[in-house]
């Protein structure tokens, strides 16, 4: 069995994403949770641990609105009308992401 630890500094429980200059902190345990691409990044043997800012200005309101819900419910809102375009905006988002992770 594989047996997650977390720093437990009180300022490096939290990651920080950035939108249009705004910080939102999510708790890494909770990403590690719910985002392959998260568990990846923060249990992957690196030198960097940090908490470092992650932008995601890219993402509309809505799709980062849908992102945050997500993260903390693992559901999606019924009254959210997920469109085309916020499906395209977010493979957009997770390619970007991913990409940058290599």
């Amino acid at each position: 069995m594989k047996r997650i630890y977390l720093n437990e500094n009180e300022n490096e429980k939290d990651f920080i994403i950035e939108r249009n200059e705004k910080q939102y902190k999510f708790p890494k345990l909770i990403l590690i949770m719910r985002s392959e691409l998260y568990r990846g990044m923060f249990l992957s043997v690196t030198e960097d641990k940090s908490n470092k800012v992650t932008d995601y200005s890219e993402l509309s309101n809505k799709s980062f609105q849908i992102f945050e819900y997500w993260i903390y419910s693992n559901q999606i809102k019924d009254e959210i009308q997920i469109t085309q375009e916020i499906i395209n905006e977010i493979k957009i988002g997770i390619d970007y992401f991913q990409s940058n992770q290599n």
